[in-house]
């Protein structure tokens, strides 16, 4: 993705970021979804849009699962996003 606009979450190693590379996949499909593994932290990243549904997480988990906690994993993101209770949409500005 060199010289792309890329945009994604950058979640803490763990449960939830493995879900969220999973639901990544599922909810942008027909995109590339590239992972960055930098041990203590991974980075998700798209190009020009990333959604991340609440649904799509809570069937990977394979438990409930709140948008508001993405924030207690989340130290960062790129691109712009929008959020709500049932998605979370990461993406460039035109």
């Amino acid at each position: 993705m060199a010289g792309k606009k890329v945009v994604g979450p950058i979640i803490q190693a763990g449960e939830i970021a493995e879900a969220i590379i999973e639901a990544a996949g599922i909810d942008n499909e027909g995109s590339k979804v590239n992972i960055v593994d930098r041990g203590s932290y991974i980075r998700i990243q798209l190009e020009s849009e990333c959604i991340l549904r609440r649904e799509t997480i809570e069937n990977s988990l394979g438990r409930p699962f709140r948008m508001a906690d993405l924030e207690l994993v989340m130290p960062g993101f790129e691109g712009r996003i929008d959020t709500s209770t049932e998605q979370v949409r990461f993406y460039t500005r035109n």
